[in-house]
């Protein structure tokens, strides 16, 4: 014979203790670091924007992590700490430093996660072809080296974006054209759903670009512009809501005094 089942009375426990035991707080209101992807062609100022942290006391000392050998653009800045990264072993080593070492580095950054990927699966294959020499081509990455690179890849990256302090990665530029409009998709430089997966870790994605403009005596000027508004054709994005669409020739502190609600108006188009 079947037993009833047992009634489960209603706790009596009240709402404020839920709160208090669930450790329940309003929205953040403030934002304490920022936690930036910015992505753009190679010569777009990708690595000049994160070296602008030292010129901020709330980001500096900067330390950027340097797996793509473009530090070089910082030669005149010997405010900033660079650390060449050039194995995966040393990249999680620098980043269990930093977690095991909190509080001296401002601002972390690194440059930049599409060359990271690369250079992961470059390790993924070496071990495969170590094991299996014979049965391994080293060029040619099958369906478990891309999963098991793509995975290592989600950690490293969301494990730097949850250093406490700010942070920043940079990326390369992909695209494709959309069969319906024929226009350009531009999105960060990374494999498959990655690209889209990364980008959700991140506060702030931008889209760094050049463009020419007229000058005030008619001659053409080159300039920045980092693109934070997302739309049909760019992947970007900006949960602060104070960057506007679009900040022309940016820097770290341009956008730090957006966030806080100290600069001018940013751009809108």
């Amino acid at each position: 014979m079947a037993t009833a089942a047992k009634k489960v009375e209603p706790s009596a426990i009240s709402q404020d203790d839920i709160r208090a035991l669930l450790n329940v707080k309003p929205p953040q209101e403030s934002i304490e670091y920022v936690n930036q992807m910015t992505y753009g062609d190679p010569g777009a100022g990708k690595t000049f924007f994160l070296g602008t942290c030292a010129d901020h006391p709330s980001f500096s000392p900067f330390l950027l992590m340097d797996v793509e050998g473009g530090a070089l653009t910082l030669h005149d800045r010997p405010d900033i700490d660079v650390v060449q990264v050039r194995s995966m072993k040393q990249c999680e080593e620098v980043i269990r430093t930093l977690q095991r070492n909190p509080g001296y580095y401002k601002a972390v950054g690194l440059d930049s996660g599409t060359e990271l990927q690369k250079l992961d699966m470059r390790t993924v294959m070496k071990e495969r072809y170590d094991a299996k020499p014979d049965t391994t081509d080293i060029y040619v990455p099958d369906q478990r080296a891309w999963g098991k690179s793509n995975e290592r890849i989600r950690m490293i990256i969301r494990a730097i974006k949850d250093l406490p302090c700010h942070t920043f990665v940079t990326c390369l530029t992909a695209t494709t054209i959309d069969d319906r409009t024929n226009r350009t998709m531009y999105y960060p430089s990374l494999p498959g759903k990655l690209k889209a997966e990364v980008s959700g870790f991140f506060d702030i994605v931008g889209f760094l670009r050049v463009v020419e403009e007229g000058g005030e005596d008619g001659e053409k000027i080159m300039v920045r512009k980092l693109q934070v508004a997302k739309t049909e054709y760019v992947i970007a994005k900006d949960r602060t809501a104070r960057l506007g669409n679009v900040i022309t020739n940016p820097t770290v502190p341009k956008m730090w005094s957006l966030i806080q609600g100290e600069g001018e108006s940013p751009t809108q188009t």
